[in-house]
């Protein structure tokens, strides 16, 4: 009995190394040199299952490692450098913060609006167009509740609309006759909506011009939020579809990747002279219950963005890295130049006479 079990064994293992044998698979081949598998059709082929995909394998020899930092160093660097100008080139106003004023503070809970005016500085001229945007910490837009809780196809004014499509607004999802608030969801419902007025002077007698119309992305504006159908076509009313269709709603609607941003609040047409200026705020936006903060500055941009110093530094200090890499490598090649096989063909030689010696001695220890 233990013999023929034996002998069961021996031959399985025997069908299925045959089995495999038949299973293999020669890639360049033709058709007919293919195996057959158990269905008895030729074996698929696959060079990527072979590992036989076409591939480049570049050496990288010291001069094209030397000639490759100083290629990067010569983009890095005066792409670098223009960034640091033009980054002195932007005019910004400091940061002035507004709910740490007693004026201006609504509390945890909003309870009733509060108007302040408040005061700030322009030291050097700020040429039009300029931007005045708002801003908040440790606000978490980019948590997936809040981030998912929206309904785009009510955004858009679509109707009717089934529960499907309102069910991802919830927990903003409570209205008995449409099934959902108008617009929906938890970004809608905690927008920001404090208001801001720029004046020359204290008792905003003179403004300084500037307008909301054209902040918001003009995608936003044509094809993502759009008015509705009022009574007795659809639920919409004629306040729903002015706060969905307004550029600030828009532009609070377009989530922040981090916790402290800042969102564009309007445009200033004209040039901001040096000198004391005011801003009346309106405050109905409470930020003490999660401890964060409220802000507002003035700046320009520039093709890349705003004042952003890091950037620049980044570039400047990855090309200087470079450059210098370039410059050690490039003397460490003149004064001491690692020898190549063209040049010393005993090198190939020895390296062979190595891998020969190598398997004598494995042969050896096989033996």
């Amino acid at each position: 009995w233990v013999e023929h079990v034996v002998e069961m064994t021996d031959s399985d293992e025997h069908e299925d190394v045959e089995r495999a044998a038949q299973r293999k698979c020669f890639c360049g081949g033709s058709k007919e040199e293919h195996p057959l598998n158990e269905n008895g059709e030729p074996t698929k082929c696959y060079k990527f299952r072979q590992q036989e995909l076409w591939a480049i394998t570049p050496i990288l020899s010291p001069r094209i490692v030397i000639a490759t930092y100083f290629i990067m160093a010569c983009i890095m660097l005066p792409l670098g450098i223009v960034m640091i100008l033009e980054n002195g080139k932007v005019g910004r106003t400091q940061d002035l913060r507004y709910d740490n004023v007693a004026e201006c503070d609504v509390g945890d809970v909003f309870e009733s609006t509060k108007v302040c005016t408040l005061s700030f500085t322009v030291e050097d001229t700020i040429r039009s167009p300029s931007y005045l945007y708002y801003g908040l910490t440790d606000f978490y837009q980019n948590a997936r509740t809040y981030a998912q809780s929206r309904s785009a196809n009510q955004l858009m004014g679509q109707w009717p609309l089934s529960s499907a499509q309102l069910d991802t607004c919830e927990p903003i999802l409570d209205d008995p006759k449409t099934g959902a608030p108008i617009p929906c969801g938890l970004t809608a419902w905690s927008r920001f909506n404090d208001t801001f007025t720029l004046c020359k002077t204290s008792d905003c007698s003179s403004l300084i011009n500037s307008t909301m119309t054209g902040i918001a992305w003009s995608s936003d504006v044509d094809q993502k939020f759009l008015p509705g159908p009022t009574e007795p076509d659809g639920p919409w009313t004629d306040a729903d579809n002015e706060l969905i269709t307004s550029e600030s709603f828009m532009v609070w609607m377009r989530l922040a990747a981090f916790k402290d941003f800042i969102k564009l609040a309007a445009i200033i047409q004209e040039d901001i002279e040096p000198g004391q200026y005011f801003v009346q705020i309106i405050n109905n936006f409470p930020v003490s219950s999660f401890e964060g903060t409220k802000f507002l500055i003035i700046s320009t941009v520039t093709w890349f963005g705003g004042k952003n110093p890091f950037l620049a530094i980044a570039y400047t200090t990855t090309g200087a890295v470079c450059l210098l890499l370039a410059i050690v490598f490039l003397a460490r090649e003149l004064t001491r130049p690692r020898p190549s096989a063209d040049d010393d063909p005993s090198l190939v030689r020895d390296r062979l006479d190595d891998i020969a010696k190598e398997s004598e001695l494995a042969n050896e220890l096989n033996e």
